[in-house]
């Protein structure tokens, strides 16, 4: 049966009880439920579209394995007119980075552009930890985000645990000079006043000085 008439009927790109229950279904081995969800991203519904990327992002979150032949044809979700869609995807992206590099790699125009834009506080958080999923596939993707990374710090600082927990993500990646400068950044942050913020970067101190 055909998921479409199910996601034309759920109101508004944030709910995601729908996607989600859906993408329990593929789980449990309904590949296609996924299948139609990948080809629903270039759909002219935008709820449609928001809840086809939520089924996506939650069957990579779980089994990225599932999802990361199918990036080629998600790039599209990243130019949805609704931030929703774009997050989810980019998400997604992230998700399979490991598996997908080649592809997942693809995406990284559009959160350097996503970053430099006001995207609001939900698509910058899910391109930040992109951003460190991407980093840690390797010493070269590392030192392609550690700069964007770093940016985020100073123009985006309410993203800053989400752009710290990123630097650790990828720190089997880093070389000397990128731990040195991280080092510095969590230096500063372990004083910040935001409990959250200052005990991510206290853990990020303690696996820097074991080195």
């Amino acid at each position: 049966m055909s998921i479409l008439s199910e996601l034309q009927k759920n109101k508004g790109t944030i709910s995601s009880a729908l996607g989600k229950s859906l993408a329990e279904k593929v789980l449990k081995g309904d590949k296609s439920i996924l299948s139609e969800a990948v080809k629903l991203i270039k759909f002219d519904d935008k709820n449609v579209r928001a809840g086809a990327a939520k089924i996506i992002e939650q069957v990579a979150q779980n089994k990225p394995e599932l999802v990361a032949d199918c990036l080629k044809d998600l790039l599209l979700g990243l130019e949805s007119s609704e931030p929703q869609t774009r997050w989810m995807i980019i998400h997604t992206f992230g998700f399979c980075a490991k598996l997908n590099p080649v592809m997942a790699s693809k995406a990284l125009d559009k959160a350097e552009e996503f970053l430099n834009t006001n995207s609001g506080a939900c698509l910058w958080d899910r391109t930040i930890l992109y951003l460190g999923y991407i980093g840690a596939v390797s010493e070269i993707h590392a030192k392609k985000v550690f700069p964007l990374l770093e940016k985020s710090l100073s123009t985006i600082p309410s993203q800053t645990k989400t752009t710290l927990e990123s630097f650790e993500r990828m720190f089997s990646r880093l070389d000397d000079k990128m731990k040195k400068q991280l080092l510095k950044y969590a230096d500063k942050y372990s004083i910040s006043s935001k409990s959250s913020v200052s005990a991510k970067a206290k853990k990020i101190i303690k696996k820097l000085k074991k080195i």
